[in-house]
C-alpha cells in the first residue's frame, strides 16, 4: 500500500495529511477554491516537514469511517471531495484559534478611511451585497468570505473572491441561488472590484439585516448583542451543525479552553469598537444608514 503526504498551511498553523491507498494517490483535493474562501487563504505542497500526521486517510477500507481522538483526524473509505474539505476547514480553524488568529465569517472593506467589517452573526442577510454596494461607492475589499485577526482586531487575512461559484461533490446546495442572481436584483452590473493592500485594523462592525420587505431600522448595538452575535459567528467555523453524509456528523474540534479562548477575545474585540445593526430593503440603504456613524 503506498503512502501519500501532502502539508496543507494557513498563516501561523499547518497540518499534515497523509493518504494509504493503493492505488497511489497523486492529490488529495483536486480543487482549493472552497478551503481558500473559508480560511481567507492556504498554501499547499506534496510532503510535508511535520513529524506526524494530523489527518490519516485509509482510503482502500471497504465501510467508511470518522473519528478524532482530540489530535488525529482519522478517514476510512471513500469520500466524496467536498466533505473531507469541510473536515479541514474546521480542523485547521481550530488550530488558528488556538494559535491566536481568530476567523469571522464576514466581509470586509477599506471605505472613507475606515476598515469595517460586515459581520454574518447569527443570520447571513446582506455581507456580500454591503460589500458590494460599499465597492460600488469607492471601497476597497480586505475580504469577501472570510476575514482573519489577531487579538487587537488587526486584519491578517481574508478571501479574495466576491462569489464562490463552484461547489466540490458533498457540499452541493439546492437552497443557496445562484449569487449572480442576488446581485442582479440590487444591482445593474457589478462594480470593479479593487483590493486594498497594507496594513488594516478593523474600526467598525456593520450586522446587516436586508430584506426587500423591511422598514428602515439603525442602531448602535448593546454590548450583549455585540458579544453574542461575534461569538456566532466565530462558532461557523468549527460546522458542528453539518452533516458530512449519512451517518457522520462533523467530528467536535472545538474544546472547553477554546470556547473560552474566543469568548475572552470577544470581550476585548467588542468593547474597543462600535457595531452598527441596520435593518432595510436594500443595499443603498444600508450604506447610507452605515454612513450616519462614520
Amino acid at each position: 500500500m503506498a503512502l501519500y503526504t501532502e502539508q496543507i498551511s494557513c498563516v501561523n498553523t499547518a497540518i499534515r495529511l497523509d493518504v494509504h491507498s493503493d492505488p497511489a494517490v497523486e492529490r488529495i483535493l483536486e480543487d482549493m477554491t472552497f478551503l481558500n474562501y473559508r480560511l481567507g487563504g492556504v498554501n499547499y505542497r506534496k510532503g510535508s516537514d511535520i513529524g506526524e500526521p494530523d489527518f490519516i486517510w485509509y482510503k482502500d477500507e471497504s465501510e467508511p469511517g470518522l473519528s478524532f481522538d482530540g489530535k488525529h483526524v482519522v478517514l476510512k473509505g471513500e469520500w466524496y471531495e467536498g466533505a473531507i474539505q469541510r473536515i479541514i476547514v474546521s480542523f485547521i480553524a481550530s488550530k488558528l484559534f488556538a494559535a491566536g488568529r481568530y476567523l469571522f465569517h464576514s466581509s470586509a472593506v477599506n471605505y472613507r478611511g475606515k476598515n469595517i467589517l460586515f459581520l454574518g452573526g447569527e443570520g447571513n442577510r446582506g455581507k456580500s451585497m454591503s460589500q458590494i454596494e460599499a465597492c460600488k461607492r469607492g471601497a476597497k475589499i480586505l475580504s469577501t468570505e472570510t476575514t482573519v485577526l489577531d487579538f487587537d482586531g488587526n486584519y491578517i487575512l481574508g478571501s479574495q473572491k466576491v462569489y464562490l461559484r463552484e461547489r466540490s461533490k458533498g457540499t452541493e446546495r439546492i437552497d443557496k441561488p445562484d449569487q449572480d442572481e442576488g446581485v442582479a436584483k440590487f444591482f445593474d452590473k457589478d462594480p470593479e472590484y479593487e483590493l486594498y493592500k497594507g496594513e488594516a485594523k478593523i474600526d467598525l462592525v456593520m450586522m446587516p439585516d436586508m430584506d426587500g420587505n423591511y422598514a428602515t431600522v439603525s442602531d448602535l448595538m448593546s454590548e450583549y448583542e455585540k458579544q453574542y452575535q461575534t461569538y456566532h459567528c466565530l462558532c461557523d467555523y468549527f460546522g458542528l451543525h453539518i452533516l458530512l453524509r449519512p451517518g457522520f456528523p462533523m467530528p467536535v474540534f472545538d474544546t472547553e479552553e477554546l470556547r473560552l479562548k474566543r469568548a475572552g477575545f470577544i470581550d476585548n474585540f467588542t468593547s474597543t469598537r462600535p457595531y452598527v445593526y441596520v435593518r432595510c430593503a436594500k443595499p443603498e440603504i444600508l450604506l447610507d444608514e452605515l454612513e450616519k456613524y462614520l
